[in-house]
């Protein structure tokens, strides 16, 4: 049944050319979000381990981004700015936002008191919490607006741009950080910002968003200041707590996985920061093909989402024992400056693979329940997956600084990668009792995403 907010949508007819810069500049604002937001991993604890500060710390430090996840989840600020003002202005006033916060945490290092040079870092990563949650959303009713059919594919692109971002981060972060100090690296990542700005200027059309559409019949359900679990919320399916479990473990084990590569292979065989570096590409690599696998296998429906979440979870636990081979295999050990590619690769390969998937089974389970997806309960799942994935994504880096004050980097992966078994697991019980729920497609030409 079609409902009255279909016909308010502004859909865009792009031309092939205009789609084709689209899609180019999708991923390039994924690739600004994520470079911006993580430039820093590689030489994390390098650069504060130099200054004398304990792992607990700036690992707390870097994973205060989450405070301003769940402050704007919470606040309700983005849905109703989503219903004000038009999705260019959005996308590319959070890309300018995490250009100035980027470039500002690489000149407060500069300072000499250690305790001012926190401070101010949190203060600037919880800013940034707040323009990932917003960027992250808005992406997301972005395409539901304008690409409804091809909302897997599309997203499968940004998610290319959001995931190999993270890899070029730390890569290229790792490679300027060791020729030029702490403040190369910011100077790059703001650069590349603020350059997507103009980009997303010129060829993002305005357009009101996909939650602009919501229909006027339910005003006492809207998120008005402190974010209500009102009739929508309640109406949300708690099936999609299941799922988002195994996406939350994957997640914490990818963010301890990424900050310790480099000190790892540094500490252990003497390599350099660049070599890291060089590493860290593979994930880039690997990230780039599970993001377009995912899109496509997911698109084109070729397996249900929970198998793909299952297979990208494999992908994870293997990495994460050839990036960091066990200390009781010493003939394995001994070659990890060597596995840590294959490694890394297989990792990058199986996080876009749970978590793309992950979000695409969260909507198929409301859909199965509700026979519709109102734009509301659309953002609002969205803002639950976007907020169990910061949580534990980014207390990987608080997780990796606590545990590798008294563990060794092997012990931690292995642990680590035990843990990841579960996930595994709960992928293969999703599959098999929920697999009839899972199978509604998002964009099923026979269901209107809206009703």
């Amino acid at each position: 049944m079609a409902s009255k907010n279909e016909d308010t949508i502004t859909k865009i007819n792009f031309s092939p050319v205009h789609k084709k810069l689209l899609y180019i500049t999708l991923i390039l604002y994924g690739w600004a979000f994520s470079i911006c937001a993580s430039i820093r991993y590689g030489f994390l604890v390098d650069a504060f381990s130099s200054r004398e500060v304990p792992g607990k710390v700036y690992g707390a430090m870097e994973g205060s981004i989450f405070i301003g996840y769940a402050v704007t989840f919470f606040s309700g600020g983005v849905e109703r700015a989503l219903k004000k003002v038009n999705s260019q202005f959005l996308l590319a006033g959070i890309v300018f936002g995490f250009a100035l916060t980027s470039l500002l945490t690489g000149v407060v290092y500069l300072i000499k008191d250690n305790t001012t040079v926190i401070v101010l870092s949190v203060i600037l990563r919880v800013t940034q919490g707040t323009l990932s949650y917003s960027g992250s959303l808005v992406s997301v009713d972005y395409l539901s607006a304008q690409m409804p059919e091809q909302f897997d594919a599309v997203n499968g692109l940004l998610n290319m741009g959001y995931f190999t971002g993270h890899g070029i981060a730390e890569s290229v972060g790792c490679l300027i950080y060791d020729r030029f100090g702490y403040v190369g690296p910011f100077i790059f990542s703001s650069s590349l910002g603020f350059f997507t700005f103009i980009v997303i200027m010129m060829v993002i059309p305005r357009s009101p968003s996909y939650l602009s559409t919501q229909d006027e019949l339910d005003r006492e359900c809207e998120l008005e200041g402190a974010m209500k679990l009102d009739s929508y919320a309640t109406n949300v399916t708690k099936l999609i707590f299941i799922p988002l479990t195994a996406t939350m473990i994957i997640n914490i084990n990818y963010g301890v996985l990424q900050v310790m590569v480099t000190p790892f292979l540094q500490n252990e065989f003497g390599k350099s920061i660049s070599y890291g570096g060089g590493v860290l590409t593979f994930v880039s690599v690997g990230m780039a093909v599970g993001s377009i696998s995912a899109g496509m296998l997911l698109q084109k429906k070729i397996l249900n989402p929970f198998t793909v979440m299952a297979i990208g979870s494999l992908c994870v636990v293997t990495g994460l024992l050839l990036t960091f081979p066990p200390d009781s295999l010493p003939g394995l050990h001994n070659l990890a400056p060597i596995t840590a590619i294959p490694g890394v690769f297989l990792a990058g390969i199986g996080d876009p693979l749970v978590s793309i998937s992950s979000l695409r089974a969260l909507y198929n389970l409301q859909l199965q329940k509700t026979g519709i997806l109102m734009p509301k309960t659309a953002t609002l799942i969205t803002g639950i997956w976007l907020l169990a994935y910061a949580a534990f994504y980014y207390s990987g880096s608080t997780l990796a600084g606590v545990l590798t004050d008294y563990l060794t980097y092997s012990e931690v992966a292995s642990i680590l990668a035990g843990f990841s078994m579960l996930a595994v697991l709960i992928s293969g019980f999703c599959r098999a009792t929920l697999k009839d729920k899972a199978d509604k497609s998002f964009a099923d030409e026979s269901t209107s995403l809206l009703g």
